[in-house]
């Protein structure tokens, strides 16, 4: 897990976020595993897209042009709920709603390398590092640093919800590799998915501060 330049090297110069300055170009291998990162969350969006016009009806429904005209995952997520809660059975719908919340909290992660700031340091030449834009007066406790390990678990847990969406589709599609839900089983019994489930089908008796990040109340 990337961990702040504090408290990785309390001392190191960074340089980051300056425009001009060619940064991934510095750390090449770096740059391409956080590509592969990306490319790799296309994935889920595919999926997501997917599941939402295969409830809609079909490639040629008006709501699957309306859902593409969306700019927030938000909206599309809440697109997918409203359609789920109208097509489907509660299991398929549960088991749905589970998978996006983990991929709800996994898009924050891949977010970070979209929209954030890019730097380097020279005493931390395997690493880049990672800024929120919006905090203006960058230091050592809000950068984050990001190593080769970090993009490959990354990519790891995205490939991951990719591969649950495909099981879902075939899920929903009632292909014969459901036979007597095998693939309904074996999502349900992913450590995530069966985490949710459990905590959806009984109270809740934590305090949401202590419930796990895919969770926790929406920010968006």
């Amino acid at each position: 897990m990337p961990q702040p330049l504090s408290r990785v090297v309390p001392s190191a110069t960074f340089e980051i976020g300056n425009v001009g300055l060619a940064t991934l170009r510095r750390r090449p291998k770096l740059a391409i595993a956080a590509m592969e990162c990306i490319a790799s969350w296309s994935h889920v969006e595919r999926f997501l897209l997917g599941t939402y016009v295969q409830l809609a009806g079909g490639e040629e429904a008006d709501a699957a042009a309306v859902y593409l005209a969306m700019e927030t995952s938000t909206a599309k997520s809440e697109a997918i709920r409203v359609l789920s809660e109208r097509k489907l059975s509660p299991d398929h719908r549960a088991l749905m709603q589970a998978i996006i919340r983990v991929s709800k909290a996994c898009q924050k992660e891949r977010d970070k390398l979209a929209h954030w700031s890019w730097g380097t340091s020279p005493e931390l030449p395997e690493a880049l590092l990672l800024a929120d834009p919006r905090i203006l007066n960058a230091n050592p406790d809000n950068i984050y640093v990001y190593r080769a390990n970090d993009f490959e678990s990354m990519r790891h847990r995205f490939d991951r919800i990719a591969s649950w969406g495909m099981l879902l589709k075939f899920i929903l599609m009632d292909h014969v590799a459901n036979h007597e839900g095998r693939l309904y089983a074996k999502l349900c019994a992913e450590p995530e998915i069966a985490s949710i489930l459990s905590r959806q089908a009984a109270p809740k008796t934590l305090p949401p501060q202590e419930w796990p990040e895919w969770l926790q109340p929406n920010q968006d």
